[in-house]
């Protein structure tokens, strides 16, 4: 069963609104703006997404991260969207961590 996980230090997200220009898809960046933690919520993004990347095995220089968005049911749960396809996800916050973990 092929999982990923990526634990993330949110404080090292602060300011980071260019970083999050280049790893958010359009939807998630307009979250982002409207965020009020903003750097909570790019590291849980980026958390998944590395996750996501471990999960699959690839080469996270050869990913374009906005090509992976992280999306929500209608229960508040997550999953990721990659290539037309749908991955399960978690995501955890903990003071200054965050965890996203993606199962195939």
């Amino acid at each position: 069963m092929p999982i990923g996980i990526d634990l993330t230090y949110i404080p090292r997200f602060i300011d980071k609104e260019e970083l999050a220009k280049k790893i958010l898809s359009e939807e998630e960046l307009k979250k982002y703006y409207n965020s009020m933690s903003k750097e909570s919520f790019l590291a849980s993004r980026f958390a998944v997404k590395e996750a996501l990347i471990k999960c699959l095995e690839l080469d996270i220089l050869k990913v374009n991260l906005r090509e992976i968005k992280i999306k929500k049911k209608d229960s508040g749960a997550i999953y990721v969207e990659y290539k037309n396809k749908f991955y399960e996800a978690s995501l955890s916050h903990e003071n200054e961590y965050c965890v996203g973990v993606v199962k195939l």
